[in-house]
Order: structure tokens, then sequence, then C-alpha cells
């Protein structure tokens, strides 16, 4: 190794650690925030519920219904079944929600390996932008742990495809892509991940491997579509422009043809991961304008998202025209076509109602791009005019604080969160009492969890200044 080059190396090492520690408070203070949070009474005890009563966990592969995740429920199984005290229990299924959102982050980052304080700052605010989305903070959700465990799958996947290719790459992603989608379907985003970067020469990805996939997908699909006849028409409330429609309305408006709403579904998904509007299919940002209830902070996230969107399509524009001129894949314009992809899936398996979560494994491949625009933007500002390097200059600074802001945004949502669930504590306890008194592994595992519940050492929302909770988006 030549000097220089082991200077380069030194100096990667450098800024990758000083955009870890500038993560590093954000991320640290999420996980600890989860990590004392307590469970909701109404999710998590009808989970442990299910898996306490399962003698095993082979009635668990079998779709019944049309939520199917066979290794989540696996997993807590294990754990329930495993354990040898409540409090470990609990313990364990949060390290399973927190440890792969703290790897997601570290991984993002490390990789990216910067080797100046402005890349830096560029991959601090691609974690800024994963941590601020809201398809990230809709999946930080305990004990929902569902897209949270397959968001750094994803980002192992597209590294051994982009990696040199060794015998056990192709292996190796296989598996990783069947555990994210035994988690939850929207582990078959990978497989459109790994298909295009197949299609744009990824060096560790093989002809074998998408075979392969594509053989698991099929089968796949055969497989749950065998119980399709159970499924209802729509599954859960979806938004329509400025209202909810519950499934029964749904059903009844287009039951006959159904499709219309599937694809406004699928392109709500999308386009929340984009602009961060809508929000469940409603469009609530031009929902307030239109009734004058302006809420600053919805703003805020449109303009932000619409701000990073825009460079990173004219990045991507870019990509693709080097593209044309030399023929030869660049990594920049493979990472454009994997985020394209993983946005479509993503659209397309949130057909039957739209949520932000449902965008969860969009949002790792947007954030990553997002590295790469603003290193583009900021390499191009270098050889601007002065006046044009200020003006680009600020507004990337903008950029970057309000994705900054919307990171503790994410972490305010979690301390409200927290709040709202001992809230439910307090207030239905009594009444589920009554309800289900019916079914004593309810009961028993809901009056065990009650000191968790009501904690008082909970976290609470931090007291910000007026302005600041409207723009954080404190309720």
């Amino acid at each position: 190794m030549t000097r220089d080059a082991r200077r380069e190396g030194e100096r990667a090492v450098v800024w990758t650690a000083a955009a870890l520690i500038a993560v590093a408070p954000a991320l640290v203070t999420l996980c600890w925030t989860l990590w004392r949070t307590p469970y909701p009474v109404n999710e998590a005890v009808a989970l442990f519920e299910d898996v306490a009563r399962w003698p095993s966990p082979a009635g668990i592969w079998i779709p019944e219904t049309s939520y199917y995740r066979p290794l989540f429920h696996t997993t807590l199984w294990t754990i329930w079944h495993t354990a040898a005290s409540l409090g470990t229990k609990l313990a364990l299924i949060k390290l399973v929600h927190i440890v792969p959102l703290a790897l997601l982050v570290v991984l993002l980052i490390w990789p990216l390996r910067p080797r100046r304080g402005l890349e830096a700052g560029a991959a601090a605010l691609a974690a800024a932008v994963l941590i601020g989305s809201p398809g990230f903070r809709d999946n930080v959700e305990i004990p929902l742990s569902y897209t949270a465990v397959g968001m750094p799958i994803a980002l192992l996947v597209w590294f051994l495809a982009n990696g040199d290719r060794r015998w056990w790459s192709g292996p190796a992603i296989v598996a990783l892509t069947v555990a994210a989608i035994g988690f939850k379907e929207q582990g078959l985003v990978l497989v459109a991940v790994i298909a295009a970067a197949w299609w744009t020469r990824a060096p560790g990805v093989s002809r074998n491997t998408v075979a392969a996939l594509v053989a698991i997908v099929v089968a796949y699909v055969a497989f749950r579509l065998h119980w399709r006849a159970k499924w209802p028409l729509f599954e859960q409330s979806m938004g329509l422009g400025f209202v909810t429609l519950e499934p029964g309305d749904a059903a009844a408006r287009f039951g006959s043809f159904p499709y219309w709403m599937y694809a406004y579904n699928s392109a709500s998904t999308i386009a929340n991961v984009l602009f961060s509007e809508p929000t469940s299919g409603v469009f609530y940002t031009v929902r307030d304008l239109a009734y004058g209830e302006i809420q600053p902070w919805r703003l805020f996230n449109l303009a932000s998202s619409m701000a990073l969107t825009g460079v990173i399509a004219w990045w991507g524009v870019r990509s693709w025209r080097s593209l044309a001129q030399t023929g030869v894949w660049s990594a920049d314009a493979r990472a454009f076509v994997a985020m394209l992809a993983a946005l479509l899936v993503c659209g397309v398996l949130s057909f039957n109602y739209s949520r932000d979560r449902l965008g969860g494994m969009a949002v790792v491949f947007y954030a990553w791009t997002a590295f790469f625009a603003v290193r583009e933007a900021i390499a191009r500002l270098m050889g601007a005019s002065r006046a044009r390097f200020i003006v680009g200059a600020v507004a990337l600074l903008l950029l970057a604080g309000a994705w900054h802001t919307r990171a503790v945004g994410t972490i305010e949502w979690a301390r409200y969160t927290s709040t709202s669930n001992q809230r439910r504590w307090l207030v239905q306890l009594g009444p589920r009492r009554v309800e289900f008194a019916d079914r004593p592994v309810y009961l028993q595992i809901m009056e065990s969890m009650v000191e968790q519940g009501t904690d008082p050492a909970a976290p609470r929302p931090t007291r910000y200044p007026r302005w600041l909770a409207r723009a954080l988006g404190q309720p």
C-alpha cells in the first residue's frame, strides 16, 4: 500500500467516525427512548397472547389470514417460551426491534467512507434523512419490528450485490432476502433491488442468484394466493383525498372495480417516501391549507422532502447521462435504479391500504442516494461562481438543518408514543378486564405487564418553545 493510499484510508476512518459521532446523540436518544417506552396495551398483549397459546410454532407458518409474518411470530414464540422471566422476555423482544434500527444507521454511514469534512456532513445528512423520514418513524412502534428487521437487511443485501463476487455471496443474498420476507412481505422489495443490481451489472450478483430469487417469489405468491379467498377486499381504513374510508365503505364504493383504489393506495405510499405527503392516503397538508388550518410541521416536512427529492432527481438524471455517454454503469446510476425499483415495489405491495411504514424499505435507498446526490451537489458548487456558491451553500445548509430537525422530531414522536401508551394503560385497563374476562391467558399477560405500562418514569415529550414544538410536529 502506497503512502497516499494509507493516508486516504486514515482520513476515511477519521471522517467516518466524525459522521457517526455527529449522528450518535440522536440515535442513542432514540434507542434509549424506545427501551424505556411501555408496550402498548392494545397490540402487544394480543400478540403475546397469540404466541403464548400456540403449543408450537408450526401453526404460525400457515397463512390463514392476509397478515403473514412467520419469522416475526416465530421469533416472538421462541423468546416467550424460552426466556425465564417476564422481564427477560420483554427486554429481548425490545432488543429485536432496537438493535436492527441502530445497526441500520451504522450500516448507512460506515460503507460511505467519507474522506473530507463536507462528505462527512453529507453522510450525517443521509442518516438524518433516514431517521426523519415517515417510513422510518412509523416503523419504530414497539413491538412491531416487522420492517425494522428488514431495513438493515436491505442494506446488507445491497452491499453484497455491489461487492466482489464470492462463492457465498449468492447464498447469503438469498438467505437474507428470505429472512426479510419472513418478517414481512415488504421483504419482496429486495428481489426487485437484486434484479435491478443484476441488470445494471453489479459485480456481486449472478444470474443464478436472480433465478433463485424469482423462483422463491413465484412460490411465495402462489402459496399466499392459495388462501386469497379468505382475505377481505379491503383490509384496513384508507385515505382518499381529504377523507378516510372504512373497509366496508370502500368495498361498497369500489367493490365492483377496486383497482383504481389499489392504484391510489400504491401511489400514495410512493409519494409519501418522496414528499412526506399524503399520510395514509390523506393529503393533510393540502387539506389544512384549503381550510386555513396550517400546521407548520407539515409544510416544513413537505418543503424539505420536495427539495431533497429534487436534488436526488437532478443527480439521478446526471448519472443516466453519464451512462449514455460511457455505456458503463456507474455506482451512482446503479443506486438510482435500485431506489426506483424499491419505490415501485413498495407501492405495489401497499395496494390494499397506504401507511407511512409501508414505504420503509424504499426509505433505506432514498437515504442512501441522498448522500451521493448531496455530495455531487457540493462538488458542483466548488466550481461555481461566487454568487452561485453562496446561494447553493445556504440552500444545502438549510436542507441539512431541516432534515436534522426532522430527526429530532422522530425522537419526540417516540416520546409522545410512550406517553400515549402509558395513558392507554391507565384508561383502558379496567374496561379490558371486563371485555376480555373470557380470555384468561390475555388477562394473565395484561396483569403481569401493568407495572411496565404505568411506570411514571416512561419517556415524555420535551417541553420546547412553542415555535419549535410546532416545527417538530409535537401533538
